[in-house]
């Protein structure tokens, strides 16, 4: 698998490109904690989703992702270099303009606020384990000093507000986590059944999964227990694979 490393606003970006190129690609959004660097990126160092990466690239997919800023929790900042990235991979390589995103965790954030900006780009999209909500977030994490402090600084950096401000400008964010129920792109969501980290999720994405099958919106939820997760990577291909019989 080869791969290529660059930066875009002083971001590392990587893309993998396959053997057997299939014409299609996938944008990784990934959590807080998933760097990308000048030497390697976390989708190589962790051995789960290195696997998911070599699955896909054996099925021809382009692969491409940035580190985003790091833990950026959907900020502005971010959502605008995905777009860039985006659009910088489509005039560079050869692939079908319509692609798949693959979201983990916070990516789910970026994702929400890029979705209206790339709609008519978009061909599905996988959440794993996605946090949906930053003011649901907040409140879980609230009951840990120690993790709250860090949440704080991080959301004050990203988003350049005063870390006593971050509560207040959070709170009138109470229901973003809604517009999920107005995405017309299929949406695969895949919860880990023993994750912590967003815990407080569980139930909103559960109502996002009702609401939108209510509104006969593609929509599919799938439970994975530990013992499977690397499993999953099949998952992925087979809900792309699903969502290219357009072109």
């Amino acid at each position: 698998m080869s791969k290529q490393l660059f930066q875009l606003d002083q971001q590392w970006c990587r893309i993998h490109y396959p053997e057997r190129p299939n014409g299609f690609a996938v944008m990784v959004l990934g959590d807080h904690h998933h760097y990308v660097d000048e030497k390697s990126s976390f989708w190589l160092q962790q051995d789960g989703r290195a696997e998911w990466i070599q699955e896909l690239t054996n099925k021809g997919y382009l692969v491409f992702y940035s580190n985003l800023f790091g833990p950026n929790w959907g900020s502005n900042e971010a959502v605008q270099l995905a777009l860039r990235l985006y659009q910088h991979v489509k005039r560079n390589e050869i692939i079908n303009g319509k692609i798949h995103i693959l979201a983990e965790g916070m990516g789910a954030l970026v994702f929400k606020n890029l979705y209206p900006k790339m709609k008519d780009d978009l061909r599905s999209a996988v959440l794993l384990s996605p946090c949906v909500s930053l003011y649901e977030h907040f409140q879980q994490e609230r009951e840990q000093k120690f993790f709250y402090k860090k949440l704080v600084k991080e959301v004050s950096e990203a988003f350049q507000i005063r870390e006593k401000d971050c509560l207040s400008s959070i709170k009138k964010e109470v229901n973003d986590h809604m517009v999920f129920n107005q995405f017309e792109l299929p949406i695969y969501i895949i919860q880990w059944t023993s994750l912590n980290r967003y815990k407080n999720q569980f139930s909103l994405v559960k109502k996002i999964y009702k609401e939108r099958v209510a509104n006969s919106l593609p929509t599919d939820l799938f439970y994975v227990l530990p013992e499977k997760r690397y499993s999953i990577g099949r998952k992925f291909i087979s809900y792309f694979t699903l969502h290219e019989k357009v072109l």
